[in-house]
């Protein structure tokens, strides 16, 4: 079979009309703290149009958070004496909001409220995953895991595989409830159907089929248990370095794997999910690709069932419009916003998954 790239081109849809200002956001979980934050990723934001709060606290602390965009950006502070609230707000919005634009056309200007704020203006912009499907192949792991010449390129990796597993919450195609899961599941029910009404040739392929599935079913529950043991995150450092200095070594996967540790070092509570913002980027879309969905762990590019599992996924995302993408958002809500760097996780964590793919690509056969 022919072997199918583990980062895939997602299909382009057309996007719906933009409706920025009426956002409504949730908290996370948990997020790591960022150099000039103003703590909002520890607020919820509830959309200001449906205003019902302190109107003139709403106007104060709107046109002070104007002032200071406007200021940052070097914009004249739009006119709008003499118009009544709301209006007042939404005019001078629009107009800043088209203003930054033309400056910037990535960033959309936007007015959040929350428990700190009763109106203040924002900006957000969207981070370009390039539209890719990012999954990476376990079987070589598993193929290293049992040969034992290979052992230190199997510590390596999975010591990064742990990294991708606990730290950056990347899923894993054997755990329950996760998308992969659920593909595999829906190829394995769909097979059993059919046996019945297959002749002997078509039943023998099928049950290598059935095979592949348990095979990979298997071997990701135990390739689950190593991602998941705190020592290897633990020991990453080591693990990699001792790897990187051994005389027999891959010169591309020793530099890759260093790489990772210092993504682990200068983010070491970062995960996928802290940067997607659903709730700020068009949230009255509910058919929308998530995170979990386009990037994963998965068993293999290049097995029995693979082409099936691809065409259902290809089928399930052209009917979406959205792609979750990581947001960036920067509040004006005093006068000392600062430069603050804008993607820095994700500008060397994708680079590095696309490049971790492409590699572990090479040995899924």
């Amino acid at each position: 079979m022919e072997n199918i790239c583990t980062v895939r081109q997602l299909r382009r849809k057309t996007k719906p009309s933009a409706r920025c200002g009426r956002n409504t956001a949730q908290p996370f979980k948990k997020r790591s703290p960022r150099y000039g934050g103003n703590g909002f990723l520890n607020h919820t934001f509830k959309p200001f149009w449906l205003f019902d709060g302190n109107t003139e606290r709403a106007e104060t602390e709107y046109f002070r958070s104007l002032e200071n965009i406007c200021k940052y950006y070097d914009l004249q502070i739009p006119d709008v004496i003499g118009v009544s609230f709301p209006q007042n707000i939404y005019q001078s919005w629009s107009i800043t909001n088209e203003r930054v634009k033309a400056i910037n056309k990535k960033l959309d200007c936007i007015i959040l409220k929350d428990d700190s704020h009763e109106a203040v203006l924002a900006t957000i912009s969207q981070f370009d995953t390039g539209r890719m499907m990012y999954y990476i192949p376990v079987k070589p792991l598993w193929k290293w895991l049992s040969d034992a010449q290979q052992q230190p390129v199997a510590e390596v990796v999975t010591a990064i595989f742990a990294y991708l597993y606990q730290v950056v919450q990347i899923p894993l195609y054997s755990d329950y409830e996760t998308f992969l899961a659920d593909q595999y599941r829906y190829v394995e029910d769909m097979i059993n159907e059919e046996m019945c009404e297959d002749d002997a040739e078509e039943t023998a392929y099928k049950e290598e089929q059935l095979d592949e599935l348990s095979t990979l079913q298997n071997s990701g529950i135990k390739l689950g248990r190593l991602m998941a043991e705190k020592v290897r995150l633990e020991n990453i450092e080591d693990i990699v370095l001792s790897y990187a200095n051994a005389e027999v070594r891959d010169n591309d996967l020793a530099i890759l794997a260093i790489e990772f540790v210092q993504l682990y070092k200068a983010y070491p509570n970062r995960n996928m999910f802290d940067a997607i913002r659903p709730d700020l980027y068009y949230p009255e879309v509910n058919e929308r690709i998530r995170a979990d969905e386009y990037i994963s762990f998965y068993w293999s590019g290049n097995d029995s069932v693979i082409e099936t599992v691809m065409s259902m996924i290809d089928c399930t995302f052209q009917e979406m419009g959205i792609t979750d993408e990581p947001i960036d958002v920067v509040l004006f809500d005093n006068s000392e916003t600062a430069k603050q760097e804008s993607f820095g996780f994700e500008s060397l964590f994708f680079p590095l998954l696309d490049r971790l793919c492409t590699f572990l690509n090479h040995y899924d056969h």
